[in-house]
């Protein structure tokens, strides 16, 4: 038997988790503790489940995003189905409408796991759907930019492969760098202790700020960090040079895959090109989980786009987000501040903090 419901029930979500990390099409901002980290800013949380004969075979984590009398229902990305339940998109997609108007939602926005082109790449994503498919009668874009979606992935492909194979694919700049790397003796492993991860974050602190883009504090970080890396659905990675930490990785794992989110490297460290070291060990430890690909993800500068490439990496994008203005009135209202939303939100998220502490 068949069924769809709205849940927040702990044992469904623990389920839910376990089948994003088992099936291939599972994406790793649909984790529960992902959607859950932006309580942080005093949104709300939710998850739609497809079930047959009580077992997970689809679904969605949902964000209620709120400011003041304004609020945005978004689902990153979704929904994850299992091969043979990919009919379910346009329903699920009027029960996700409702559901928001029923919230008093001003705005609903969802991205679908849907390739720009008809290329299969390991039954990751859903099959291309119906230009007569509801998804399609909302407008492309986001209008609300506090929760992100997936734009696509950037795969590494390992299938059948060694990784002498895969070595070869790399630009002959990223092989001379990576040997060269490897003749300063570099040490790369995971870490799980509280010390060793929030160290490791460190180095993507300080990268952050040299490099001047925002990341997230570690303090409003870490339970989350510590609770996928207890149940092994990430990894923190760290490299060290004569027992110094010199750089560190972060990756999901997610899918059957592992999906690059953040690293770093300390500046004075940099000349041993300790980046293309540690994704070339992410590789390594992608092939022998079996794994079919790595996700070096998708974005970045010009120049973090042409390393990516280096590695012989694949782009593979997704279909426009679309969204749809459910209270034209109040989401006129809300354009009028939402300058002003971004410092609100940033407020609540620092008071948040401290009460937590």
């Amino acid at each position: 038997m068949i069924q769809s419901f709205f849940t927040k029930d702990p044992k469904w979500i623990s389920a839910w988790d376990v089948f994003l990390e088992q099936t291939d099409r599972g994406l790793y901002n649909q984790y529960s503790d992902w959607i859950k980290a932006y309580q942080v800013f005093g949104f709300e949380s939710q998850f739609y489940l497809l079930t047959q004969d009580d077992k997970v075979v689809g679904g969605c984590g949902i964000v209620v995003a709120k400011f003041a009398f304004f609020k945005f229902y978004i689902v990153p990305c979704g929904p994850v189905l299992a091969a043979g339940f990919e009919n379910r998109v346009d329903a699920i997609i009027t029960d996700l409408k409702k559901d928001a108007s029923a919230k008093g939602c001003c705005y609903f926005q969802i991205s679908l796991p849907v390739l720009k082109s008809e290329a299969i790449i390991y039954n990751y994503t859903l099959p291309t759907i119906s230009e007569q498919s509801i998804y399609f009668s909302g407008s492309s874009g986001t209008k609300f930019k506090y929760v992100i979606p997936l734009y696509g992935k950037r795969l590494i492909p390992l299938e059948g492969k060694t990784h002498a194979e895969v070595f070869a694919k790399y630009s002959k700049n990223h092989q001379r760098n990576i040997t060269k790397a490897a003749t300063y003796g570099l040490d790369f492993k995971f870490v799980t202790s509280a010390e060793e991860v929030e160290e490791a974050y460190q180095c993507f602190e300080l990268n952050a700020k040299e490099k001047g883009y925002p990341l997230r504090s570690y303090a409003s970080m870490k339970d989350t960090l510590a609770n996928y890396i207890a149940k092994d659905y990430a990894r923190m990675a760290g490299c060290f040079y004569e027992n110094k930490l010199v750089g560190a990785v972060y990756a999901m794992k997610c899918g059957n895959r592992f999906i690059y989110i953040n690293g770093g490297v300390l500046k004075e460290f940099q000349h041993m090109n300790v980046s293309h070291f540690m994704h070339d060990c992410m590789i390594k430890e992608s092939l022998a989980l079996n794994f079919k690909s790595y996700d070096i993800s998708v974005g970045g500068s010009a120049g973090v786009i042409k390393f990516k490439e280096g590695f012989g990496s694949e782009l593979h994008e997704f279909i426009d987000t679309k969204h749809w203005i459910l209270n034209p009135f109040i989401f006129k209202i809300y354009l009028l501040f939402e300058n002003k939303l971004k410092k609100y939100k940033t407020t609540i998220a620092k008071i948040l903090l401290k009460v937590k502490k």
